[in-house]
C-alpha cells in the first residue's frame, strides 16, 4: 500500500492544473465519490480542494512521519509544509495571505477497497495552523490568581515558551 501513497501524495503537492485531466488522475487513487470525514465528496470537489490548498500554500510538501497498514486500511501521519501565499479557507473563515512558512501535523485514516481510497478520516492540527498564520490565539483563564479561580476548577494557566505573555495555555495539573 506504500505504492498507493506514492501515487496519492503528488496529487496534493504537484500542481493540479499541470495534469491533462486532474479528475482522471484523482480517479486512479480515489473512488468517486469518496467519503471524507463522514461526508461524500465527488472527485470534482476533491480536485477543487487540492487546487485551493495549492493556491493557498507555495512549496507544498508532505513528509511522512509514520504509517500503519492493514489489508483494508492505511493510517498515515505526516507533516505538511509550505508558505502561505494565497487565501486559505479554514474552518473559521478565510485567512488572507501572510507569507509565513507553516508546518502542520496530520493523520489520515484511509479505507481501501478495490485498490482505491473509498473513505478518509482526516485529523489535522487546524488550530496549530491558524496559530502559525496568526489567525487564532489561545486565551486561557484571565488573571490566574487564587481569588479569580474557582476552587473546584482543576485548570491552571501558565505561559510556556515559545509563546508570548499574551498567549496562555491551560493545563490540567494531573498531566
Amino acid at each position: 500500500m506504500i505504492a498507493l501513497l506514492e501515487r496519492l501524495l503528488p496529487l496534493w503537492t504537484e500542481p493540479v492544473d499541470g495534469r491533462g485531466d486532474p479528475e482522471a488522475a484523482f480517479g486512479e487513487v480515489y473512488a468517486d465519490p469518496v467519503v471524507v470525514n463522514g461526508t461524500e465528496m465527488s472527485l470534482t470537489a476533491l480536485v477543487a480542494r487540492a487546487r485551493s490548498l495549492q493556491q493557498a500554500f507555495d512549496q507544498l510538501g508532505m513528509d511522512i512521519l509514520d504509517t500503519v497498514e492493514t489489508p483494508d486500511r492505511v493510517v498515515v501521519a505526516f507533516e505538511m509544509r509550505g508558505r502561505h501565499i494565497g487565501p486559505y479557507s479554514s474552518p473559521l473563515g478565510t485567512v488572507p495571505p501572510t507569507g509565513r512558512d507553516i508546518a502542520v501535523r496530520t493523520i489520515d485514516v484511509l479505507t481501501i477497497a478495490g485498490g482505491l481510497v473509498t473513505a478518509i478520516w482526516v485529523v489535522a492540527d487546524d488550530l496549530g495552523l491558524l496559530r502559525q498564520l496568526d489567525a487564532a490565539r489561545l486565551n486561557g483563564l484571565r488573571g490566574d490568581t487564587a481569588a479569580e479561580r474557582s476552587p473546584a476548577s482543576p485548570l491552571r494557566c501558565r505561559v510556556t515558551p515559545p509563546f508570548t505573555a499574551s498567549d496562555t495555555i491551560c493545563a490540567c495539573p494531573t498531566h
